[in-house]
């Protein structure tokens, strides 16, 4: 994340970087489960997960999925997330310290929109990578 407040989308510059990170927790894990209604035993039973030969409960990827939420919602001003396509390559057990890298790789005038590259690394390396393009939204100048 960035320490100032969320840039306007005649500030974004390609190559810039922004970061997110965060350590999903047991409780969060449950939450998301109850919130979702995915309650897939390899994310919810961590002895299920013993027997796919995994140490402990996987994290959801779609709970990963919402740091890219917080990405845009605390550094974009006035944007949203328009598509997203990850690729999850890694499991990332719960608990797990998850940074995320997502940097813009172009920027489109037209329609007011940016693609930033995601990448998603947790204690092993790469958990996930993706795409995820934002629209900064205009103003309605009748309001």
């Amino acid at each position: 994340m960035t320490d100032a407040s969320p840039i306007a989308f005649e500030k974004v510059e390609i190559g810039r970087i922004f970061h997110a990170s965060e350590s999903f927790t047991y409780a969060e894990m449950d939450r998301f489960a109850e919130l979702s209604g995915d309650r897939s035993a390899i994310h919810t039973d961590a002895e299920t997960a013993r027997r796919f030969g995994f140490p402990d409960r996987l994290q959801y990827g779609f709970l990963l999925a919402s740091l890219l939420s917080r990405i845009v919602g605390t550094n974009f001003e006035h944007a949203v997330c328009a598509a997203v396509s990850i690729d999850f390559v890694k499991p990332a057990l719960v608990g797990e310290h998850i940074d995320v890298r997502a940097e813009v790789t172009q920027v489109q005038e037209a329609l007011r929109s940016v693609v930033l590259k995601i990448t998603m690394l947790g204690a092993d390396g790469v958990v996930a990578r993706g795409k995820l393009t934002i629209l900064f939204l205009a103003r309605r100048p009748d309001l």
